[in-house]
């Protein structure tokens, strides 16, 4: 009896063990699991590119249960105000995509204790990174896109002139003219030559010369170095000569672009730049043939970059944010993004490999390789703090020595002293 008695106090007590047991289990299955971080990040749009940040941004919430991805795109016009007001108040993103990083340094987040891989900054291009570079070596983002000037020949207008391609890549701006000239004349198209009336497209220009803007500690002005002058005096010789039309640089005010005279196969060399690939896919499609060809190489390779910069702000998830850099700064999400936005990348091993593009794989190559020939002179212009300015007045002044209201000279005066006033 005793022993009965004993065995069934004993199981009683397994019994309540494993029932204590089992409902600590329950309780444990029943524990809500921790919220996920959210990482609110800020985008502004140029077209192409939503529906290619949008899926990787999907990707990256999909791998990473534990981070929330809040995306909001906002209009260009409001971004910089809209941030800066934002981190002033405390309220900055913990990401955001701009054009001119420098703005928000007193916000920034220096992403270097944080990363996962600590040569990620060391895979960009040096140049671009150090516009999210602060003074003690801080890293508060990276370079994402970039985009570059560049021209377009219509090929077909070659071909039936019956004048080769060059079959060098290294062609002066003059041998582009000339033969730009002599396919106009035996074809009868109104345009040989034309570029935006952009003061980037003209510096971009002047950089085959090895001119310029701005000195290179970005403190002096090269507008009137005899580099400079001889690129002037040429782009207003080629207007006067008429192989560059007269509509486009003194037909209008602000940007006037020569694209519509390249779509409808009026021009025969376009200097443009690589977004207009995408466009000129869609709108030229079988109406003739062409292509992108290298800037021009006269003391160095020609040309002006472009770009956008994502930037972490101080906030509550550092670590979260940057494993969202680190991500979206990948190789392989590089190459998505590139591709489906038609942009450049801005990783060494995506610009020394290139990016395969869905279409006109070749021209985008061309813009690629040419991004990495580009002179410092090219990047130190373009990230200038007063480069809009300064490009502007340099743009609105040769736009009076091509009317010939005043001499390329006086041009250059002129202009050189708006830009030292405006360097003050």
């Amino acid at each position: 009896m005793k022993r009965l008695l004993g065995i069934s106090i004993s199981l009683l007590l397994v019994l309540s063990i494993a029932t204590v047991f089992a409902s600590g289990k329950q309780e444990a299955k029943l524990a809500p699991a921790p919220l996920p971080t959210t990482v609110r990040f800020v985008w502004f749009t140029d077209g192409p590119d939503k529906p290619a940040i949008e899926g990787l941004v999907a990707k990256f919430n999909q791998a990473n249960p534990d981070i929330k991805v809040e995306f909001s795109i906002v209009p260009f016009a409001e971004l910089n105000q809209l941030l800066t007001t934002q981190a002033a108040a405390g309220q900055a993103p913990d990401m955001a995509r701009v054009t001119e990083p420098y703005r928000f340094f007193q916000y920034t987040l220096d992403i270097r204790s944080h990363l996962k891989n600590s040569n990620f900054p060391k895979e960009f291009m040096d140049e671009p990174m150090k516009l999210v570079t602060g003074a003690n070596g801080e890293i508060y983002g990276i370079p994402h896109d970039l985009t570059m000037n560049g021209p377009f020949v219509n090929v077909s207008l070659f071909k039936k002139a019956g004048i080769p391609l060059p079959a060098s890549e290294k062609v002066t701006w003059e041998e582009w003219m000339q033969l730009a000239k002599q396919v106009k004349e035996k074809t009868g198209v109104p345009f040989a030559a034309a570029a935006d009336r952009s003061g980037h497209r003209l510096d971009g220009f002047l950089q085959s010369y090895g001119g310029g803007f701005f000195t290179e500690d970005g403190k002096g002005l090269r507008i009137s170095s005899p580099e400079t002058r001889k690129g002037l005096e040429d782009f207003v010789r080629y207007h006067k000569e008429g192989i560059m039309p007269l509509d486009i640089w003194a037909g209008g005010t602000g940007y006037v672009g020569a694209n519509q005279q390249f779509v409808n196969g009026l021009l025969v060399f376009y200097i443009s730049g690589n977004w207009q690939v995408a466009q000129f896919n869609e709108t030229i499609k079988d109406k003739f043939e062409w292509k992108a060809v290298p800037n021009a190489f006269i003391k160095q390779w020609g040309g002006m970059p472009g770009g956008k910069f994502l930037i972490a702000f101080k906030g509550k998830a550092p670590i979260q944010v940057v494993r969202l850099m680190e991500f979206l700064g990948s190789a392989e999400s590089m190459t998505e993004y590139a591709s489906k936005a038609m942009f450049l990348p801005t990783r060494k091993d995506l610009l020394a490999k290139g990016v395969q593009y869905p279409v006109r794989n070749e021209d985008m190559n061309t813009f690629i390789k040419g991004l990495a020939n580009l002179p410092k002179s090219a990047f130190v212009d373009n990230y200038h703090l007063r480069f809009g300015p300064v490009a502007n007045e340099v743009r609105d002044r040769i736009t009076q020595a091509i009317t010939g209201e005043i001499t390329v000279d006086k041009a250059i005066e002129l202009a050189e002293a708006k830009a030292r006033e405006l360097l003050k």
